[in-house]
Parts: C-alpha cells; structure tokens; sequence
C-alpha cells in the first residue's frame, strides 16, 4: 500500500464518526425536499418581467440547496431537494411531466451536489458566493447543451423556430437565458442570501439532527458512490439525462406518446383554482414536510 493510499485509508477512519445513520439521512432527505418544494412553489408567485423576447424571472431559489447542501451532507441534500421539487410542486401544482422529468432531477441533484462540495468552510463568504452560481451554471449549461442537441438534430423545430428558423440566433437566446438565470437565481435569489443565512445557521441546525458542524479541515470529498470518480458520475447522468430528453423530444415530434410521458400527471390545478391555489399548496407542502421532519427526529430521540 503506497503512502498517499495509508493516507487516505487514515482519513476515512477518521471520518467513520461523522458517517449518517439511517434516520439522519431521511431528516436531511425529507428536510430539503420541503425547503426546496416549498421554495420553488414560491418561486412560481414571484412576476416575471419582459424585456423584448425575453423573460425575466426566478427559476428556483438556489440559495435553499447550497446553505443545507454547505451545512449538512450534500449527497443527501442533493437527493431530496429535486425530489421536492417533484413531488411538493409538481404534482401539487398538478403539473407532473412523469419519466421525463428524469432530465430535470439529474441535472439539478448533480449541480446541488458540486456546489455543496465546493463549501469548505459554512462561514467562507467567498465560497458561498460563488456555489450557487456553479449550481446554476452546471444545471443550466448541462440542459442547454441538450436542447441545442435537439435543435440540431431536428426533432425541436418549435423552438428554432421562436428564432427565426437560425440555428445562431437560438444559441445566442439560450446564451443570454443563462446569464439572466446566474444573476437571478444564481445571484441576487442564491449568493446574496446564501451569504447571509449559512453563517447564521452554521452549529445551529447541524444539532437538530445530531450532526456536527461541517470542520473546514475536513470537508466532503467531491467523489461519487463507492468512490469513483465524481467525473464518471457526472458524465454518466449527463448521458441519461439527454437520452431521457431526447426520446421525449423525439415521441413529440413523432406525435406519439410513449414512455417519456409515463406516469404524467397534469390537471394543471392553479387554471382551474386560481393563483391563490399556489398558496394554499405551499402551505400544505410546509406542513406535511416538516410534520414527517419532526416525527422522525421524535422517534430517533426515541431510539437513543
């Protein structure tokens, strides 16, 4: 065994008392899922505003995900808040796109896991800057790659139609998306109120559950399961992901509807009751999530 392998095996066992028992990781799974649900029905109230063909809005509040994911175990964090996403707001809102909301999943839980990675330090105010920005760009970047994708190989003429039927100026438009989002959800809606609120809850929260404070000395590996590598995994959900993305643009274009569409679920409830429905379904996402959040924590202080 070589040295820096001895070292390493020396690390780990160090680790082994910050390793999560099985009540722990479901308090962090169901903790994001309403956070992140919560805030992303939210996100739906904010007004979009219009600059020419462009919309200027909140994509999601990226801010939640990096202070838990920077705070408590970012694998877990990175599992639950898309679930949240799925199962607090799009099925609440009725508008649940079934197996083809995979692509979403991915490519967020991927993007939540690296930016929590990068928080060594809860009160390092330049790395909880710029988290949710790599957040953003890895979400964002990951799925406009896969839209120009279908643009390219054409089976999304709508959208190279929006711009012109040119293929430069659909690049351009989903240039400029992305910039909007890094300054709406990556900075103004993640960085700023990231800054402020992780150093606030660091040694705070943790304890709730029975964690220590992250140790800036050591900080999570940025490693996927059963140690490979973290490049492997990305590139690996980068490829489901698309393949998800484009056999639902491809079953679209075909006009058929095939697996991308199993399991959808869109009575589209805020048409049919209103814009107050947003509220009320926030309200029901917060008490469900947060009554399951505490009846764990009751039956692990139970089980101790």
């Amino acid at each position: 065994m070589s040295v820096s392998e001895i070292t390493d095996d020396f690390r780990d066992r160090a680790r082994s008392a910050d390793i999560l028992s099985g009540s722990q990781k479901l308090m962090i799974l169901v903790l994001s899922m309403t956070l992140y649900g919560v805030g992303d029905i939210v996100a739906n109230i904010v007004p979009e505003i219009q600059a020419g063909p462009f919309e200027i809005g909140v994509s999601y509040f990226s801010f939640i995900a990096v202070v838990l994911a920077a705070l408590l175990a970012p694998a877990w964090v990175a599992l639950g808040a898309p679930l949240g996403e799925l199962v607090f707001s799009d099925m609440l809102l009725g508008d649940f796109g079934g197996f083809s909301e995979i692509e979403g999943f991915l490519e967020t839980a991927l993007a939540i896991y690296i930016a929590g990675c990068l928080v060594r330090n809860p009160r390092s105010l330049r790395q909880l800057f710029w988290a949710p920005i790599v957040m953003v760009l890895v979400d964002k970047l990951t799925g406009g790659a896969i839209d120009i994708t279908k643009v390219l190989i054409g089976i999304d003429p709508e959208s190279l139609e929006e711009s012109g039927g040119l293929v430069s100026a659909f690049l351009v438009a989903e240039g400029i998306d992305i910039v909007i989002t890094v300054v709406t959800s990556g900075i103004l809606f993640g960085a700023l109120p990231a800054m402020w609120l992780a150093p606030r809850l660091y040694g705070k929260l943790e304890p709730i559950m029975g964690l220590r404070p992250r140790d800036p000395q050591r900080p999570p590996r940025m490693r996927g399961p059963w140690k490979t590598s973290i490049w492997a995994v990305a590139a690996l959900a980068f490829v489901a992901a698309a393949a998800v993305e484009l056999t639902a643009a491809w079953e679209e274009f075909a006009g058929r509807e095939g697996i991308s569409v199993l399991g959808a679920f869109e009575p589209d409830y805020v048409e049919r009751f209103g814009a107050v429905y947003l509220w009320i379904a926030a309200a029901i996402a917060l008490v469900i999530g947060l009554g399951v959040f505490f009846a764990l924590r009751a039956v692990r202080s139970r089980s101790q």
